[in-house]
């Protein structure tokens, strides 16, 4: 039981805190509407309950077997920075419409 409640104090102090994904949809909401905001905070919640529940089922001890998985999954992270690195490097800088976005 004390795993659970521990678990659900952690979820809840990063859910409120005002970090990065707070403060995108606040900015989403107030450039776009409700429903870019709402997109955005989805895909946060559905990404954030993953991560809880992959790791209350057990996955570091997954990765600690099987450490391959983890480079892998480090390599991978590598390839997404780059990537992101690529796309920030060549953007040109101008804004798109915002009724492309909603």
């Amino acid at each position: 039981m004390s795993i659970i409640l521990s678990m659900a104090a952690f979820s809840l102090a990063t859910s409120i805190s005002p970090g990065p994904v707070n403060v995108v949809a606040l900015s989403a909401g107030a450039q776009y509407g409700l429903g870019a905001s709402l997109r955005h905070v989805t895909g946060a919640t559905i990404g954030f309950t993953l991560l809880l529940l992959l790791t209350g089922f057990g996955l570091h001890e997954l990765l600690s077997d099987k450490p391959h998985l983890t480079q892998l999954i480090r390599w991978a992270g590598v390839a997404f920075l780059f990537f992101m690195a690529y796309k920030l490097a060549t953007d040109d800088g101008t804004l798109g419409d915002a009724s492309s976005i909603g």
